[in-house]
């Protein structure tokens, strides 16, 4: 049985428009996790989140082009009025999924960072983080089609650098405190050093997909940390 949720209409299903000015805000806002209006009730809340996650698993499987609203719905077991209170497009949700997509790791990174290391090892080190961040076809997929969005849509791609400058600040004061308990410090400053090393695990996780063995992105991202990062003088 399909659920339902308010609605005052039902547009036609669109999956590339991010064309016009109310599209390209309601992406940026979707990217940083605003609300436009009232905060929503727990009901519509719920309604979202199961949007989100049925969304998550079709574009995994099909990608965007293949997606459409129905196959969402169908996969949370909601109608296209539900959809339609929530999201305007597929971009939309595809936008949606990177801004908690990309928190979320920013969490796990900061949290395992926080926490007590494994020893002085750079090597541990970066397989200590790499635990809790997966190797995810899905989560995957979802940064590759908000990059498409950001490469044919300016609102997007400059929301898509307001994001990766967000998550480099959070996370350079705990990099730089973890490297201290480790006896090391940036060799570059703090903002390059996080660019570097996010850059090259995109990287690594998209190879590793492709069937590159395990074992080589830990090898190269310790490699990397090891070239730009130093011992504090004693």
């Amino acid at each position: 049985m399909h659920r339902t949720c308010s609605s005052q209409g039902h547009p036609p299903e669109n999956t590339t428009s991010m064309h016009n000015e109310s599209d390209a805000f309601r992406i940026e806002d979707a990217y940083a996790g605003a609300v436009t209006t009232s905060a929503p009730t727990r009901r519509r809340a719920e309604t979202r989140a199961r949007l989100l996650a049925a969304a998550l698993e079709v574009l995994g499987d099909q990608g965007l082009a293949r997606s459409s609203v129905e196959s969402v719905c169908d996969k949370a077991g909601y109608t296209r009025g539900a959809f339609y209170s929530n999201f305007a497009t597929m971009d939309e949700v595809v936008a949606a999924l990177h801004a908690a997509q990309t928190t979320e790791l920013v969490d796990r990174v900061t949290e395992r960072l926080a926490g007590g290391l494994p020893g002085t090892d750079l090597d541990q080190v970066v397989a200590h983080v790499l635990e809790v961040l997966p190797v995810d076809r899905q989560w995957h997929a979802v940064r590759t089609e908000f990059t498409a969005q950001a490469l044919r849509n300016p609102e997007a791609a400059r929301a898509l650098a307001a994001q990766r400058a967000q998550l480099r600040e959070r996370l350079a004061p705990v990099l730089v405190e973890a490297l201290h308990r480790l006896g090391r410090r940036p060799a570059v400053p703090a903002d390059e050093l996080v660019r570097a090393l996010v850059t090259a695990h995109e990287g690594l996780t998209t190879a590793r997909l492709l069937g590159e063995p395990p074992g080589v992105g830990r090898r190269l991202l310790t490699a990397a940390l090891e070239t730009f990062t130093e011992e504090v003088p004693t």
